[in-house]
């Protein structure tokens, strides 16, 4: 099925860093003005009242059981019901925009047999709350249990933990693309990554709808703190940030409104490309591992010709229209 055409936005550019030529002095201001605020400052909030507010303390972890994962369990599922499900009632269900900003003509699918339960929204709150929010408080259990035994760096210093937290959006970005491009190859793609793409009209709940093994690999990030030194809450933060930062991302719509004539940045069409084409734009603007790797869209005409004219230079070129699945 061709894809219902909706709301398309002008094309975008790399960060200044990375374009040709390189305007360094430029890059501090966007990532502060285009990057950071307001979502991903947003993020950080959250995970920060995540941590301090929701989570027990370490002293809990001192040995693990499974009723400690079961309680990072039930406030992941808060988080996710809140947040998650705050922007999937005001946008698909009340849709308190309607049509505006949305970047495909059609709403989210129901009696469709391709999801589970036959439903889109209910297959992806399923995997979500199910599957993504259980490894993800298995793996804040685990990494909670080596920081309260001692066994693993940790960082103490206030400044060097909010460094640290500013570094966890570029190691995300390059741990993203890694493990994104690797479920992009079969059979991994057929065990695991189908799944998530089966959403080409992607909704809030459609962010980690994904399979269980696909989310082991997607929130495996704050591992990484078995070898550089983190902190309890830089796991917690992160954990947050892979969790929720994709619901806006794959809310559907570009903006969101905010009364009647002002409104602010919602959707990543750098992402929503993907879901278009499947085989551009693995990984993140911040960090754009697809420029250097040759799997680049910006949205343009000139992009969308290079993606079909590398399509049929592939053994298994064939159909270039902008929907393979209808989500």
């Amino acid at each position: 099925m061709q894809r219902a055409k909706g709301y398309d936005p002008e094309p975008f550019d790399l960060p200044p860093i990375f374009q040709s030529p390189a305007r360094s002095g430029a890059m501090l201001p966007w990532f502060i003005t285009k990057f950071m605020w307001p979502q991903s400052l947003l993020w950080i909030g959250l995970g920060a009242l995540t941590y301090h507010v929701l989570t027990p303390s370490l002293d809990r972890f001192s040995s693990l059981s499974v009723d400690d994962i079961a309680i990072l369990w039930a406030r992941n599922v808060v988080v996710m019901l809140v947040v998650i499900g705050g922007q999937h009632y005001w946008l698909h269900i009340r849709r308190a925009q309607g049509m505006e900003f949305k970047y495909e003509g059609r709403w989210l699918a129901q009696n469709r047999k391709s999801f589970t339960f036959n439903d889109q929204t209910r297959d992806n709150m399923f995997w979500t709350l199910v599957s993504g929010g259980s490894i993800a408080a298995l793996y804040e259990a685990i990494l909670f249990r080596l920081y309260a035994a001692e066994a693993i760096p940790q960082l103490d210093a206030l400044w060097a933990i909010a460094l640290m937290t500013i570094a966890v959006f570029f190691i995300e970005g390059v741990h993203f693309y890694l493990n994104h491009r690797l479920l992009h190859v079969d059979p991994l793609y057929q065990w695991f990554h189908a799944l998530h793409h089966r959403n080409v009209n992607t909704g809030p709940w459609t962010g980690i709808s994904m399979h269980p093994g696909e989310h082991l690999l997607y929130l495996s990030l704050p591992f990484v703190f078995l070898v550089i030194p983190g902190s309890p809450f830089l796991v917690t933060f992160s954990l947050i940030y892979l969790l929720i930062s994709p619901s806006p991302s794959h809310s559907g719509f570009h903006r969101f409104k905010l009364g009647t004539t002002r409104d602010v940045h919602g959707g990543d069409i750098f992402h929503n490309l993907h879901h278009r084409y499947f085989e551009v734009n693995y990984g993140t603007l911040l960090v754009p591992m697809d420029a250097w790797f040759g799997t680049f869209h910006d949205g343009s005409l000139e992009a969308h010709e290079l993606m079909k004219k590398r399509r049929r230079n592939t053994p298994e070129a064939g159909d270039t229209s902008e929907v393979i699945n209808d989500g």
